[in-house]
């Protein structure tokens, strides 16, 4: 809302926690804001519009969270800034400011750099761990004389063993995290590991636990590592792997075993469920043209909901059973997130598991 002087209100869903950017086209300025609780936030900007002689830069008034972001993050750019500097420069030719030789400088900045990273894990606030994200995927190490090969042990020990998976789902940066997670380990036994590890971690929060599992297969599936999956156990992990029987899919009082089919496991009102549905529509002719059968299953709760969305499908089989992912069929293949297709063929064996329909298609 714009009151009479113009200034902005801008009302967030109560205890909203996340990562946003707010602009103003006049200032040409792109600003990163931390929302956390109910904050009652007043930005300002500190100097001109565009083009009058003074970039604009944010003050947040009212926002420990903000402050503490912009604060945090120009502090320790510049104590790197000072160090590369530093150690960039030979003895003879150290800045006016830098009174100590420059390998005791060097050392003294270092001994700043680590009392931040103290502070920041120190920090109950939301603002702190955004910042150590950042970091983790930067590969800033929690020390300057930390080898190449520590950064990453680091970086691996923080995404397995330290961050919080509520914080880091609302970040912005979940996705980058678990890449960052693969790439940098350095086996399939120590991915393995770190998956139970992580997934022991969730607790009992239901919804986490489905996100990070949903993290866990596709980044398995997209690295080729799908019989990791097969080894992590059903202690963690339910759903049928590549080369088992498909558990037979319930459809009212009766059960089937879906062979040469496509299992679309959605969700109406998910904008990529929406999205890969429509791309189904079109290659619907070209499924059907390989005896390929389809068969949606929908997580919605509501009837209408679900009646409006399927009515649209070319394809006899759509299910639904109001139960959202406690449905029988969801639990039977080990739905964590939507949308997910499954393949079988001719014997009703799982051939692939995907999260968009282009990744089947191409092979």
């Amino acid at each position: 809302m714009l009151d009479a002087g113009g200034r902005a209100t801008i009302t967030l869903p109560q205890n909203y926690r996340g990562i946003g950017r707010f602009s103003v086209r006049e200032y040409g300025k792109i600003w990163n804001i931390v929302i956390n609780g109910n904050e009652n936030i007043n930005i300002a900007p500190s100097g001109s519009p565009k083009g009058e002689g003074q970039e604009a830069s944010p003050v947040f008034e009212g926002s420990p969270e903000n402050r503490f972001l912009l604060d945090a993050l120009a502090r320790q750019n510049k104590i790197i800034s000072e160090y590369v500097e530093v150690s960039g420069r030979p003895q003879n030719q150290s800045p006016s400011y830098v009174l100590a030789p420059p390998e005791q400088r060097m050392q003294a900045l270092d001994n700043e750099y680590k009392a931040f990273r103290k502070e920041l894990n120190d920090s109950p606030l939301y603002a702190a761990r955004i910042v150590e994200i950042l970091n983790c995927l930067s590969g800033t190490g929690s020390s300057f004389n930390v080898s190449q090969e520590g950064i990453l042990e680091e970086l691996r020990d923080f995404i397995v063993r330290k961050v919080d998976f509520g914080d880091l789902y609302t970040s912005g940066f979940w996705q980058p995290v678990f890449e960052a997670w693969v790439q940098t380990s350095a086996n399939d036994s120590l991915l393995l590991n770190d998956a139970r590890h992580m997934l022991g971690r969730c607790g009992n929060d239901i919804f986490i636990r489905r996100e990070v599992t949903q993290a866990i297969i596709r980044m398995f599936s997209k690295y080729a590592k799908d019989t990791l999956l097969a080894e992590l156990g059903t202690e963690y992990l339910t759903m049928p792997l590549n080369g088992q029987t498909a558990p037979e899919i319930v459809a009212g009082d009766s059960l089937f075993l879906p062979k040469n089919s496509l299992i679309v496991f959605y969700e109406t009102g998910c904008g990529n469920c929406h999205n890969e549905l429509e791309e189904l529509k079109r290659k619907y002719k070209l499924l059907t043209d390989n005896n390929i059968r389809v068969i949606t299953i929908s997580a919605d709760v509501d009837r209408d909901v679900f009646v409006e969305t399927a009515t649209n499908f070319p394809w006899a089989d759509k299910f639904c059973y109001f139960k959202g992912f406690d449905g029988e069929n969801f639990r039977n293949y080990g739905i964590v997130g939507t949308p997910t297709f499954i393949l079988t063929d001719k014997d009703g064996i799982v051939r692939g598991r995907y999260a968009q329909l282009r990744e089947l298609l191409k092979e």
